[in-house]
């Protein structure tokens, strides 16, 4: 039942992983049944998934409408081939959408989360990866972390993604599908990942991967951890990564005024690098935020 998923997850969009990673956590604090609607609303994916509110319900529709058409195979223990949809039925709320998961994917939704790839890692990682792709690559790459690199041939690659045919052609398959998928990783998550070419003679033949985790941040020596001007050296990509959290953490959101979750991002990164620019309580809590919300451990 676990491969079947997993083959299925591959031809899901973004916003259809998105939808099941949100649900997951829901199913099991719940213990939801087919009985039990598990609710999404439109401000909770807009916040999780950093885009609008607008845009937020306009995609939660249109995941949960290709959801509902999904099917996935399995043997019970009778070893009966049964097929079953993800999706019981979906009532569109005015603030979000209301869903009803068959037992079969409840099971899988509160049971597999140690196996299970998509349930698995930090959400406030996996839900910033936008591309179609990153999510596949990123858990690739993790499965192979502690050997700081893997192989793969180029058919399998393109079989362990579900590629289209039109990525047949390697230029493209490099620019739109591994290149920016790479990027958003690197930016995003806990891991640097980079590529080269595994040839045959003058052929590519496959892909060779280096996975490095970024290093951890580490306090100033000297200074107490426990005040404000305590802090880390870290580099614009990391308070880059780090504000952007930050700013849909709802312990520090009356922070915002009427800013918006970009501009509440940008106010935050100068915050983390000039503590000092705004008054002690406010950078505590800033601080305080982080080290909850994040894996800071300054």
């Amino acid at each position: 039942m676990q491969n079947n998923i997993q083959e299925c997850f591959k031809s899901m969009s973004v916003n259809e992983k998105r939808l099941l990673i949100l649900s997951s956590p829901l199913a099991r604090t719940q213990d939801a049944t087919e009985k039990d609607a598990i609710i999404i609303t439109a401000e909770d994916f807009s916040k999780e998934c950093g885009i609008t509110q607008h845009s937020a319900y306009a995609q939660l529709e249109k995941a949960s409408k290709a959801l509902i058409k999904r099917y996935f195979s399995y043997h019970n223990d009778k070893n009966k081939k049964v097929l079953s949809n993800w999706v019981i039925d979906c009532t569109y709320e005015s603030g979000g959408i209301a869903i009803r998961f068959p037992e079969v994917v409840l099971f899988m939704l509160k049971e597999f989360d140690k196996v299970n790839p998509y349930t698995k890692y930090k959400k406030d990682i996996i839900l910033k990866l936008k591309k179609d792709y990153s999510f596949d690559i990123y858990h690739l790459a993790k499965k192979f972390q502690a050997m700081g690199k893997f192989e793969i041939s180029l058919e399998d690659f393109k079989n362990e993604l579900g590629v289209p045919d039109s990525y047949n052609d390697l230029s493209n398959l490099k620019k739109r599908v591994i290149q920016p998928s790479l990027d958003e990783i690197t930016e995003h998550t806990d891991i640097n990942v980079t590529y080269e070419n595994v040839k045959s003679g003058r052929s590519v033949v496959g892909f060779r991967f280096i996975v490095k985790e970024k290093p951890k941040l580490k306090a100033i020596e000297g200074r107490d951890p426990n005040t404000v001007d305590m802090f880390c050296k870290m580099t614009d990509s990391q308070i880059n990564t780090y504000s952007s959290i930050l700013s849909k953490v709802h312990s520090i959101s009356d922070l915002a005024g009427d800013k918006d979750y970009k501009a509440f991002a940008i106010w935050l990164a100068s915050i983390l690098r000039d503590p000092s620019s705004v008054r002690e309580e406010t950078a505590k809590r800033i601080f305080k935020a982080l080290r909850t919300e994040t894996d800071f451990k300054g």
